[in-house]
């Protein structure tokens, strides 16, 4: 009813400001195809005056196969004449090869043809001019010092040609050239009438604008009760703005307070440690690991929910043994249980396969998540998880789904009604008494709630202030055959053993870093070098048959990128088996693996490490089993 009341010039006002729109868009459009054409034409210059150059480098390298046979009547030296002529022949060659392939793989056909055609020209005078100088050195090495000097002349000749083919290369990159600029020159002038038309039509807005104008300002008075409702909005958007701003302080108050926790102790740890001896030295290292363990904890969990918003997470689809993984995840997590007498009991049902396929590591992350929470929050009593199969979607043997209902419940402290929707929220813990007393950043049940979402399952709690809670997840796996006892043994036997007597490169820059890591592989009977760059990591790599190389990236005088080129150019050289690269690194942004693949690399291991990561790293890479590794590395 507002729309049918305003005059039909208000409706002519859109059209205008249409016009507006379209004027502008054009404009930038043209602006946009003029600089796209000014950076093209600059691209083009740059790419043919380099061109150029490599192409008087080529008549210089001409001038250098000719002038043994002129000299060769000075130095009466046939031999190292001739030596000469091979040698800059050689390297004439070699860039011949080169521009011409860099012509093939960069120039348009029509520019291939005309300059791939002088090429051939500039190759077929040069060939002769080599047959000339050939017959000079014969003649002289056979004492005929006047049939060489008739053949000098004609070597000249020769030479001659060779120069004109060279002068007709550079007469077809001039006319390229001009051809080039001329295509931009009328593209230009195209844009250049058309962006009169645009400044015509920009006018004509003008004109419209001004007329329409004193209607409009007669018509905004209307407006004001439109504009005390935006008002109204603008104020609530505040209000939120300034309730977001609150809540993200109030995160960066717990990150801090849990980052500097754990830092605190591990600081206190090492002043102690100076002076302690015996069990005190072990319990004190005890507790500057779990230290450790908790920032790297926290530190995952934002790196996570960092990739969980931007959609960089992918779920794998791998064979695992599901019972297994239940059971070495928490085995953990019954010490910390038992240490605050809480018992932690396990029951998984007996219908439930071994074998499944799914994400492993996923499912830990949301299974560890849960029953640390519960840890944390229970005083007394127990834990209780289960994991059964969901009567309602029941499976199809091998190859069906596997519908999981898991369960953690606890004796702890519980959760309120009002709490519960909210308690699954990024940064949200019960209350912040709650944060004071127990800790935690609030990330862990977001990020569990953000990767039952992503696994299309299903989240929740049942929970009664101080009776304790339940927190549940359904989730569907599928079915895979299980893996021979026997088998499943003898590899886990022969997982250390492989590594002893290993010999190992370790490129760190940190003195630290490269002491603690050649420790762990000395426990492990690996024998382990050390370099403190990317140089001396060359160095060592051509000196010496290593297993495998742990490579840092970030090193000085040369970065681990560079190191990896370099030590597989090195085996190509000399024809011999690439040794296993693998980055050992901090960086954890996207695309550095493809990064430490494009430089020759094999693994990523991203700091921080421990001695069992490193090694299952090696593992895979070192005899036997490495040469699937690498195929399987190449086909993919």
């Amino acid at each position: 009813m507002e729309a049918a009341r305003r005059p039909k010039w208000y409706l002519l006002y859109y059209w205008l400001a249409a016009l507006d729109v379209v004027t502008v868009l054009a404009s930038l459009m043209l602006t946009q195809a003029m600089m796209q054409i000014y950076g093209d034409s600059v691209a083009a210059s740059q790419k043919w005056a380099v061109r150029e150059e490599e192409y008087a480098d080529l008549a210089e390298l001409a001038r250098a196969v000719n002038a043994p046979g002129n000299d060769v009547f000075d130095s009466r030296d046939v031999a190292a004449e001739s030596a000469r002529v091979h040698a800059a022949l050689s390297m004439f060659n070699v860039q011949l090869d080169a521009v011409r392939a860099e012509v093939a793989r960069n120039a348009t056909p029509g520019e291939a043809v005309m300059l791939l055609s002088n090429f051939d020209e500039i190759q077929e005078a040069m060939q002769e001019m080599i047959a000339e100088s050939g017959l000079i050195f014969s003649y002289l090495e056979a004492g005929l010092a006047g049939e060489a000097g008739q053949r000098m002349a004609t070597m000249d000749r020769k030479y001659a040609r060779v120069n004109q083919a060279l002068s007709r290369l550079f007469g077809s990159v001039r006319v390229i050239r001009h051809a080039y600029f001329q295509e931009q020159l009328r593209a230009a002038g195209v844009l250049r009438g058309l962006d009169n038309l645009v400044l015509g039509l920009a006018f004509l807005m003008v004109a419209g604008a001004l007329w329409y104008g004193a209607r409009i300002y007669r018509a905004a008075r209307a407006a004001e009760a439109e504009r005390s409702e935006h008002i109204e909005a603008l104020s609530l958007a505040r209000a939120e703005a300034d309730a977001a701003s609150a809540a993200k302080s109030r995160f960066l108050a717990i990150v801090s307070h849990e980052i500097r926790t754990p830092l605190n102790k591990m600081f206190l740890v090492l002043d102690i440690l100076e002076e302690a001896s015996g069990e005190e030295r072990h319990r004190y290292l005890a507790m500057a690991r779990s230290s450790g363990q908790l920032l790297k904890r926290l530190i995952d969990d934002l790196l996570d929910l960092s990739r969980i918003e931007s959609g960089k997470i992918e779920l794998e689809r791998v064979r695992f043994d599901l019972r297994s993984l239940v059971h070495e995840l928490l085995a953990a997590y019954v010490h910390l249980a038992e240490s605050k007498g809480v018992q932690l009991a396990i029951d998984i049902a007996p219908e439930v396969p071994h074998m499944v396929e799914g994400d492993p590591t996923r499912f830990g992350q949301i299974l560890g998540n849960l029953v640390d929470n519960a840890i944390k929050f229970t005083h007394a009593g127990s834990i209780d998880v289960s994991v059964a199969l969901r009567a309602e979607k029941p499976g199809n043997g091998l190859g069906g789904s596997v519908p999981l209902r898991v369960a953690v419940r606890d004796t702890g402290i519980g959760v309120s009604p009002g709490e519960q929707a909210r308690i699954f929220e990024d940064f949200v813990q019960a209350d912040e008494s709650t944060s004071r007393k127990y800790g935690g950043s609030g990330l862990g049940l977001g990020i569990v709630r953000r990767l039952i979402g992503l696994m299309k399952g299903e989240l929740g709690v049942c929970a009664t202030p101080g009776g304790g809670s339940t927190f549940w997840f359904h989730i569907d796996l599928v079915a895979s055959a299980r893996l021979p006892a026997a088998l499943v043994h003898a590899a886990r036997k022969d997982r250390h053993e492989k590594l002893a007597g290993k010999h190992v490169l370790l490129a760190e820059d940190a003195a630290e870093s490269r002491t603690l890591v050649a420790a762990a592989l000395g426990q492990l009977g690996v024998t382990v070098d050390v370099a403190a760059d990317g140089a001396e990591a060359v160095s060592a790599a051509a000196a010496n048959r290593y297993d495998a190389i742990l490579m840092d990236i970030a090193m000085p005088v040369i970065d681990g990128f560079e190191a990896a080129r370099r030590i597989r150019s090195g085996e190509q050289d000399q024809n011999a088996e690439e040794v296993p690269i693998i980055a050992l690194t901090a960086q954890v942004m996207d695309g550095t693996f493809e990064q430490c693949l494009d430089a020759g690399m094999d693994d990523y291991l991203t700091k921080p490490v421990t001695r069992d990561s490193v090694a299952a790293a090696l593992e895979r890479w070192i005899m036997p089993g490495r040469g699937e590794r690498l195929a399987s590395k190449v086909a993919t």
